[in-house]
């Protein structure tokens, strides 16, 4: 190790060196306490009261030669060039700190204004639907508005709160993809699929959504024949997985577009922010489309 890193050996001699030097003061500071109240003691049974104090000589002696000793031992520790990097590091290990937590609260008020608003286009798609559909087919108008009240009524308290949980969030989708199914026909197909274990778990809302929606945007609405859009939620050992896979038209066809539909750099900003580096976003080709894995720690086990 030495020769690896000559300023580690360095280092490790200065602070024994240091560490000698403090020992043998307090050696020195012991014996004083011990011995100097001694000597008084002494002084004043063999001299008695009214005669020569010679003990004060020792007394001032030694402890001039502790006053001394100090500002050596411990004066680079509290007030030279190592006790100022120490206090410049514990400030700026606190303004980091202060930093950290402005983006995150920075972050979560965005997210709090991105979940507080809803497409235009959808909201807008989804009522001339039923407006369409109201004279032909009462029946689908009706199922479309149910499935949409339920959607708002979902968005809006997601809306409210910084932290759902997984069965909110799945909810929420299968309300979303309802609609789309209504609008797209036989030409979408879905599938919500979760471990019982994590229904419960936290999650911030509306964090799946903008990825199903990229799906159905992207790759699924502009193919002809239309596709299957899964999502799968994972219980992992101190993780959650959340798996969406679709088999449409695939990510170069966004990626080539210029547009990603989420913004996933921004969505991999959210993580880090919100799991401390600890998440994963990952995007995969998967039968000839899309698959989006994210890993998150699982604040509900036991284990974390």
């Amino acid at each position: 190790m030495s020769a690896a890193d000559p300023r580690l050996d360095h280092a490790i001699a200065r602070t024994r060196k240091r560490v000698k030097a403090m020992r043998g003061f307090y050696i020195t500071l012991s014996l004083y306490c011990i011995i100097i109240p001694s000597l008084w003691l002494i002084n004043y049974l063999t001299m008695g009261v009214n005669t020569l104090w010679w003990a004060h000589w020792p007394t001032l002696g030694w402890g001039l030669s502790l006053v001394i000793m100090a500002p050596t031992v411990f004066g680079k520790s509290f007030f030279g060039n190592e006790w100022e990097e120490r206090k410049v590091e514990e400030l700026m290990a606190r303004e980091n700190l202060r930093i950290v937590s402005s983006e995150k609260q920075l972050v979560q008020a965005q997210m709090r204004m991105l979940q507080a608003q809803i497409e235009p286009h959808f909201l807008f798609n989804t009522l001339a639907n039923v407006q369409s559909l109201i004279n032909r087919s009462p029946e689908r108008a009706n199922l479309m508005l149910d499935n949409f009240i339920a959607y708002l009524r979902q968005s809006l308290s997601a809306s409210r709160s910084q932290q759902g949980s997984v069965k909110q969030e799945l909810d929420l989708l299968k309300n979303y993809l309802e609609l789309i199914h209504i609008r797209m026909g036989e030409r979408l197909q879905f599938s919500v699929d979760a471990d019982d274990a994590i229904l419960a778990a936290p999650l911030p809302p509306m964090l799946l959504q903008p990825l199903v929606e990229n799906a159905i945007k992207h790759g699924l609405e502009p193919k002809v024949e239309g596709g299957r859009v899964s999502i799968r939620a994972l219980a992992e050992p101190n993780l959650m997985r959340f798996e969406i896979t679709d088999n449409g038209l695939g990510f170069g066809s966004a990626a080539n577009s210029g547009d990603d539909g989420v913004g996933l750099s921004n969505l991999r900003e959210r993580l880090n922010v919100l799991y401390d580096h600890q998440a994963t976003l990952a995007i995969s080709d998967a039968d000839l489309g899309t698959k989006v894995v994210i890993t998150i720690p699982n604040a509900s086990s036991p284990a974390s």
